[in-house]
């Protein structure tokens, strides 16, 4: 008799009891995976991983069936270099035939060590702190803090009289340290729809042939969360015309199915800079070529050089005294002439990416947005509402903000006056913090209160022709490592600045958030209250509950000017 819990469970037991009716003996194991568990937050300045080659041994005559389990998930981790043929001797029947190693990468704390265990009806199961999950396509999720990965195995003895497990989840259980040795974090690069700039999307993949991982991804398009923000040149039915990416001498050699040949023109030019992109951040490949069908993929004009993170130098903006001011050299000086912001409350200024004069934005007070002109005129009233968060400006010119008790709807007005309402359904009833728009202008980061918990979602912000801004995506939930978050900007092209906790780190401190990656942090500042970045983690620059002003200074913070508060880069 198999034991199970629920009809499903017991009939797809059944089924294999059935198959291996041959056996002497099957002893059944279930439970329920988490599609995501914890990570624990790190100091970032960690070496490069580099690939490591594991060994694996099969299983040895009269192991328990604990010993059994063992084994496979010590072969597991080899699988990667050896195409898991030493795992599936672990398994047994329809398993070792059916069996996905790679649909799902569950990683787990490199300690403690997994608990393996015999259960009740005689399954083994194997629990252990979760750190992160990998679907099939390489997306990178964060665990929630404290999950655990609990997968239950069943064994059966086979005509040897062996124990083989003859049933199993799909996927791999890998620890944190082996993961890193044996994938890589790659990029992949999509347009704006104006075909401005280039927007990354992370994935990680074995470092064995990731080359053609990344370019078979790139033409598959898209996650769903990000497509309804970006677009791609890649032509319906394009593929790789064989399954592989040759690099020789430096040249990465990709040849498409002639279904590449449908993109004329500048579309053309533009799917030859996302494959460019895609592969530049690739070992050893320092030149593209791109083929159709083993025909030389000819360009009529040269591909764009798009940036990933579109951005314009401009110096810090922050608040002192009740003023609008400007730091540059160590030295704070007037933005806006004081006399045209007597009688306002000034605070959590944005700035636009226009040059040489950038749209100014501030709060007067907590409910009213006002635009700072650059001719010395009087401020104009953008918009008004109750509790009014913070202003982001994106590249085209649009301010977003939102009243802070959301009704499914964001914000969004320019400085001509004209504004429109940004369709968010899923932030209705929820208690937005803070909200930034990325440098490419195509997502949206929103810190929200969700049924009791502060949680970060990123989101694909989906525009009209004329770049106008409807509606946001579904989300993409990161940072599920944070326990409290209050602010936050875009640092680098795909990761997050955010003012938070973390049980690694109770006080308020900076942490990088990647959209798909492991949540590292920075060492604190006492009393810390906002952070502002311009490019890179090393522009990054926080402000305190005490008025003072901290710059990165290597891997630590240097105080420089005291008496400012709300510091703003553009965006």
């Amino acid at each position: 008799m198999i034991a199970g819990h629920g009809t499903r469970t017991r009939r797809r037991r059944a089924a294999v009891a059935t198959t291996l009716a041959a056996m002497l003996l099957a002893l059944a194991g279930c439970a329920n995976l988490p599609r995501s568990g914890p990570v624990t937050a790190s100091d970032p300045n960690v070496p490069a991983p580099q690939g490591i080659g594991f060994l694996a041994s099969g299983p040895q005559a009269g192991s328990t069936p604990e010993e059994i389990v063992d084994g496979f998930l010590s072969a597991s981790v080899a699988g990667i270099n050896d195409e898991f043929l030493v795992a599936r001797e672990f398994l047994a029947g329809p398993a070792a035939e059916t069996w996905q190693p790679l649909e799902q990468v569950r990683i787990y704390a490199d300690a403690p060590a997994p608990q393996i265990e015999r259960t009740d009806d005689g399954g083994v199961q194997v629990s252990v702190m979760a750190e992160a999950s990998l679907d099939g396509a390489g997306r990178y999720t964060e665990a929630a803090e404290g999950a655990m990965i609990e997968t239950g195995f069943t064994l059966a003895r086979n005509t040897q009289g062996e124990w083989r497990i003859v049933e199993l989840e799909d996927g791999v259980l890998l620890p944190v340290a082996n993961f890193q040795s044996v994938y890589t974090q790659s990029v992949l690069y999509f347009l704006t729809p104006d075909h401005e700039a280039l927007v990354p999307e992370v994935r990680w993949f074995p470092q064995q042939n990731v080359a053609t991982s990344l370019v078979s991804a790139l033409l598959e398009g898209p996650s769903p969360w990000l497509a309804p923000g970006v677009t791609t040149m890649v032509p319906v039915g394009t593929r790789l015309v064989v399954e592989s990416v040759l690099l020789t001498e430096g040249v990465a050699h990709v040849d498409l199915s002639v279904d590449s040949l449908a993109a004329e023109g500048m579309e053309r030019a533009l799917l030859y800079t996302q494959i460019q992109a895609t592969l530049s951040g690739v070992p050893n490949v320092q030149e593209v070529e791109i083929t159709a069908a083993g025909t030389p993929f000819e360009l009529n004009a040269p591909p764009p050089r798009l940036p990933a993170y579109p951005y314009t130098s401009t110096p810090l903006t922050a608040v002192s005294d009740g003023e609008l001011v400007q730091v540059a050299d160590g030295e704070a000086s007037p933005r806006v002439r004081s006399e045209l912001l007597a009688g306002m409350d000034v605070r959590d200024p944005a700035v636009g990416y226009e040059s040489p004069v950038a749209t100014t934005v501030f709060l007067d007070g907590t409910d009213r947005l006002v635009s700072a002109s650059g001719n010395n005129a009087p401020p104009i009233l953008l918009t008004e509402g109750t509790q009014l968060v913070p202003p982001s400006v994106d590249r085209q010119g649009w301010v977003w903000t939102t009243p802070a008790a959301s009704d499914g709807t964001l914000r969004a007005v320019r400085s001509n006056g004209q504004l429109v309402e940004v369709g968010a359904s899923w932030l209705a009833d929820g208690k937005i913090r803070a909200l930034r728009v990325s440098r490419d202008g195509a997502r949206i980061a929103v810190i929200w209160e969700s049924a009791g918990s502060t949680v970060l979602d990123v989101a694909a912000i989906v525009r009209a022709a004329d770049g106008t801004p409807r509606e946001l995506g579904e989300p993409r939930r990161i940072g599920d490592v944070l326990t409290d978050a209050t602010d936050m900007a875009w640092v680098e092209e795909g990761t997050l600045a955010v003012l938070g906790t973390s049980s690694v780190a109770p006080d308020p401190t900076v942490h990088l958030v990647p959209i798909g990656g492991p949540t590292t942090y920075l060492p604190p500042v006492e009393g810390a209250t906002d952070v502002t970045a311009g490019r890179g983690a090393r522009s990054l620059v926080v402000t305190t509950d005490a008025g003072r002003l901290f710059e990165r200074n290597g891997s630590a913070w240097r105080a420089t000017l005291s008496g400012l508060s709300d510091p703003a880069f553009p965006g």
